[in-house]
């Protein structure tokens, strides 16, 4: 117990930058959050004022700034085309003010500011966060500047990282954490931190049924911290969303919970009518009513039952789909815990339930929708700001039967989204893909390509195709016109027309999506390892070639290693989990080489016993203590 003392007392005081102990940076930076995933960093070019500090350093950068006179000073007013924005009204206990807010760092965390910034810059490295009043901070930091915050990185979930990865990658891997059950969530990314969901072990009852929220610590290779969430039938597949110092979690058993992103502390948790809280107290848990009862949805499909999807966090509020086919908008807050803004419930003829795929925002006229797709085929296209319908559809194939699924929608520019069917099935034998009008939701082309989860960039738009017999027999190749016979593997395609780029041939089959990020593709077999040179594999390839820039074997593994998610992309690393019931780091710093058996040795408990909860309460204390006397420095 002493050794573990010594130990977190020692890594607390690593945790303070260098820089901290005289309050300067070494290099003053400015980081542009939009408070939906979306940041851009930028080096700070010094002037006279914040203002003029603000300005020359965007303007530089070809980025517009506006200001605006505010009571004795001045406050920005737009960035990049972003203004103030109010979601809800009055009337809605959760409405949310959202605008430009300044912070300034520390040395260890972002200090909120006045509105005010015409006033003396002092130095430092500063932050403009699109949030609204309250406690919400930026969660990317110039000590960790690369984040990704909830499923496929952002409020649109377009899978693209403005990150960096691996040239190559060393073997053993970095790292790699093993646990009982599946890691079927995507893995988010803050502060260095690694964090990620595990269901419960199939089929299992009592402990091993349970699903765990996990915050792993990759440079010191161990978990930071754990908890167990919910039984809900181990389904347990969705992905938190990181909003500054929280993590929300949403679940099957149709809880949202809140979480202390440091700590794992619950803060707040949204339930379902006749339900009750069961990990935070009354007074930051709010009761919310579920209509899985109603007839639309207890004729649909078998994911009835599936609780809540995967959320997205922007301009404030939270937003996330359920199995009774409803969608939902809250604020949250660690204070104030969850306030619902809007909820819409689409007509009958449209309504249908969710599984984990999120809801997707895009900007149409300049306001910001929320699109979805259900598992009864339908889309709808609705406000973000009070949920009012905008348009909806029942989407159909080339045969003109109406799909069993839309899998998945990609936000493309011009007003203009991308958007997968199948036909309803886990691993689909039949499906396609069309480019749709975000204005009033008519299609512009379809073809017969059964595709997983597209990152789109610029023109083209990136995804593994599956060959099916129902399908398509060919695409046409870009640069020659001509008919190309149609393969399973990683495709290139023009966003215009569909038409191909490249393709990269496997026989390994892939469902979890592609991730970009600088000029390259990643992405990961849903075969397992055991398949041997045909499974277990992550990609990396050039995204104007297709070439392989390098491919790693997800090591260790077993014969139900399938990916359910794509690749998260960040600081020169690769992370990705998979049925096997591992989180694995790839780079290019070798890892120290492991024994193992196909039997997983669960290595995420020990924070979980009553001696190391007794130590935090300690640590806690000393931590206040720590920061009381730095700040007072």
């Amino acid at each position: 117990m002493a050794k573990g003392l010594t130990l977190l007392l020692l890594l607390l005081f690593l945790a303070v930058p260098a820089s901290s102990a005289d309050g300067e940076d070494s290099h003053e930076r400015l980081l542009i959050d939009f408070g939906n995933g979306d940041i851009r960093w930028y080096d700070v070019a010094p002037s006279g004022s914040v203002q003029d500090t603000l300005e020359g350093t965007l303007s530089s950068a070809g980025v517009a700034i506006e200001f605006e006179d505010f009571q004795d000073g001045v406050r920005v007013l737009s960035v990049g085309g972003r203004g103030p924005v109010t979601v809800g009204s009055e009337s809605t206990p959760g409405m949310q003010e959202c605008s430009w807010r300044l912070y300034s760092w520390n040395g260890v965390s972002w200090d909120p500011e006045p509105y005010d910034v015409d006033l003396e810059y002092l130095g430092g490295s500063m932050a403009l966060g699109f949030y609204p009043a309250g406690l919400a901070v930026p969660a990317s930091t110039p000590d960790y500047e690369d984040v990704w915050t909830s499923f496929r990185g952002n409020s649109s979930s377009d899978g693209v990282s403005r990150s960096y990865g691996p040239d190559s990658v060393a073997v053993p891997l970095e790292w790699y954490n093993a646990y009982q059950g599946a890691v079927d969530s995507s893995i988010l990314y803050a502060d260095g931190l690694i964090y990620h969901t595990v269901a419960g072990v199939y089929g299992s009852v009592g402990m091993e049924s349970l699903a765990w929220l996990y915050c792993l610590d990759p440079v010191n290779k161990q978990v930071a911290w754990s908890l167990s969430y919910s039984d809900s039938g181990n389904i347990e597949i969705t992905t938190p969303v990181i909003i500054g110092d929280t993590i929300v979690l949403t679940s099957g058993n149709w809880h949202v919970y809140c979480f202390d992103r440091f700590t794992g502390e619950p803060l707040a948790e949204l339930y379902p009518e006749g339900s009750s809280p069961d990990k935070c107290n009354m007074a930051r848990s709010t009761e919310y009513k579920v209509m899985k009862g109603d007839a639309p949805v207890v004729r649909d499909r078998i994911h009835v039952n599936a609780g809540v999807t995967n959320a997205v966090y922007e301009n404030g509020a939270l937003y996330f789909n359920a199995s009774d086919g409803v969608t939902r908008c809250y604020s949250v807050d660690r204070e104030e815990g969850f306030q619902e803004i809007w909820t819409h419930v689409p007509e009958d003829s449209l309504r249908g339930c969710f599984y984990y795929y999120p809801p997707y925002l895009a900007e149409l006229g300049g306001e910001r929708v929320l699109v979805s797709g259900n598992y009864s085929g339908r889309l709808t296209c609705v406000s973000a700001v009070d949920g009012g319908p905008v348009w909806g559809r029942q989407m159909h194939d080339l045969s003109g039967n109406p799909v069993g699924a839309v899998t998945s929608v990609s936000v493309c520019p011009g007003e203009r989204i991308l958007v997968c069917y199948a036909d309803g099935g886990m691993t689909s034998s039949r499906g396609g893909i069309m480019l749709v009008d975000l204005r009033d939701g008519s299609v512009i082309w379809q073809k017969g390509l059964l595709c997983s989860k597209p990152a789109v960039f610029g023109d083209r738009f990136y995804s593994y195709v599956s060959y099916t017999p129902d399908g398509e027999r060919s695409v046409t190749d870009h640069d020659t016109g001509a008919e190309r016979e149609l393969v399973s593997g990683y495709y290139s395609f023009w966003l215009s027309d569909c038409s191909m780029g490249w393709v990269q041939d496997t026989d390994a089959l892939s469902i979890g999506g592609v991730t970009y990020c600088d000029g390259r593709v990643y992405s990961m077999d849903y075969s397992p390892g055991s398949e041997g040179s045909l499974g277990g594999w992550v990609w990396c390839m050039d995204a104007d070639t297709g070439t392989v820039v390098w491919k790693a074997k997800a090591s260790p593994y077993g014969g139900s290693a399938y990916s359910m998610c794509a690749p998260t992309v960040a600081d020169g690393k690769v992370f990705v989990g998979n049925d096997y019931g591992a989180v694995y780091v790839i780079s290019e710093t070798r890892g120290i080489p492991r024994d193992s058996t196909s039997d997983i040795t669960y290595e995420s408990q020990g924070l979980a016993h009553w001696s190391w909860i007794a130590l935090f309460a300690l640590l806690a204390a000393f931590t206040l203590c720590v920061v009381k006397l730095y700040r007072g420095a």
